[in-house]
């Protein structure tokens, strides 16, 4: 489900650069005409030149730093599970006595599913919960008492996992939500106004314009969406990180 905040934010946008088309075409025959000369004209669209490249430029490079947040976070995600499955390997090759800490494991992947993936828009578990099954699960393990050396290193080689794993919770619970600095977009979505508007003005009065600005307003409302959405990406809604990694971990985990 798409954030309300968001859909706020794309209703907000989609006002301004349609409602900004259709003050500049009404406008415009409101205006003498030699503000509509050619060398009018010629002004006006050379400015809205220079805020159209600045407005692509800003809007890609937010796009992009948007997907790497989203493509970082995925990383996280996929390590995680990659992590859990070593850790379950290891413990089940260790032997019967680490069977406690297997179950830990397990049930400590299962609550990180349930809170980084909901099966509705509230968790059913909360942070603490999850990091208290987690340091259960560390306890486990070091309450193991090795009787070899191939055990002491199966030991030492859970115990580096283990931390990874503390690691990795830390990174996705330190998520901020959106990396789209909020108010900054709204200074992009002014400067959008601006350059609809200055469309409007020297532009015939007909379907097929009104037609063109509605579905440009439609499309660059679409990339400000994905955009708070890409810059979101733990965030339960349509756009967000694939929970098949770590389905995959439960399924690993699981078998005896």
């Amino acid at each position: 489900m798409i954030d309300s905040s968001y859909l706020y934010i794309c209703v907000i946008a989609f006002v301004a650069m349609f409602g900004g088309a259709l003050i500049g075409l009404f406008t415009a025959r409101a205006l003498p005409d030699h503000h509509l000369s050619s060398e009018s004209a010629t002004v006006v669209k050379l400015s809205a030149a220079i805020v159209v490249s600045l407005t692509s430029l800003v809007l890609a490079l937010m796009l992009s730093s948007a997907n790497n947040s989203f493509q970082a976070n995925a990383g996280i995600v996929k390590k995680l599970s990659s992590d859990l499955i070593h850790l379950d390997h290891m413990l089940r090759t260790y032997g019967p006595e680490a069977n406690e800490a297997r179950a830990n494991l397990r049930a400590y992947a299962t609550k990180k599913n349930e809170e980084l993936f909901p099966v509705s828009d509230v968790p059913s578990t909360s942070n603490r919960e999850t990091s208290d099954l987690l340091d259960a699960l560390l306890d486990a393990i070091l309450s193991l008492s090795p009787s070899d050396r191939r055990h002491t290193v199966l030991i030492s080689q859970a115990l580096t996992v283990t931390d990874n794993i503390y690691n990795e919770r830390w990174l996705l619970w330190e998520n901020p939500g959106t990396t789209v600095p909020v108010q900054f977009l709204f200074v992009l979505i002014f400067w959008l106004f601006l350059i609809f508007v200055s469309f409007g003005l020297f532009a015939p009065v007909n379907l097929t314009v009104v037609t063109s600005f509605f579905f440009s307003s439609l499309a660059v409302t679409g990339a400000i969406l994905m955009l708070l959405e890409l810059g979101d990406p733990m965030h339960h809604s349509w756009l967000q990180v694939s929970s098949e990694p770590m389905r995959r971990a439960l399924l690993e985990i699981g078998r005896p």
